[in-house]
């Protein structure tokens, strides 16, 4: 087997990070607030997208140098984490979660509620759980 990439792992999981921390602030906001800004949603929108992505393809990565079979989808690459017994199933199911939502705004962003994005960023923290439970599992 291929050996893990880290500085590439790094790059993403400093995107990640900062993605997340500007999604933060976003959580500092007032709802009604929010819901009447758009620039603040779409930059929401936009800062989600990027987490999921770098952990989408940190996913990828992980998958592909340590064996695993080819994904079906995004959800299903955090799924076969579980299966290299890389990640928690608790962590996995709640990285599918954001792929699905990922995937979401890229896809069918005109359909998608702000109210629920809004929502969506109690939640923020399972990127950094992703990046703790790699670092116990593959990069001590």
């Amino acid at each position: 087997m291929a050996e893990i990439n880290k500085d590439k792992i790094e790059v993403y999981a400093g995107e990640i990070k900062e993605a997340v921390r500007l999604l933060r602030d976003c959580t500092k906001v007032l709802r009604e607030k929010f819901l009447q800004d758009d620039t603040l949603i779409r930059s929401t929108k936009y800062n989600f997208v990027v987490a999921g992505q770098a952990a989408i393809d940190i996913c990828y990565h992980i998958v592909a140098k340590k064996g695993g079979r080819a994904p079906k989808d995004y959800a299903h690459c955090f799924e076969l984490l579980d299966e290299l017994n890389i990640l928690p199933k608790e962590t996995v199911r709640k990285m599918a979660d954001m792929a699905k939502f990922r995937n979401l705004l890229v896809h069918h962003y005109i359909k998608v509620d702000n109210k629920r994005v809004y929502e969506k960023l109690k939640d923020i923290d399972v990127f950094l759980e992703f990046l703790e439970k790699l670092g116990e599992t593959l990069l001590p």
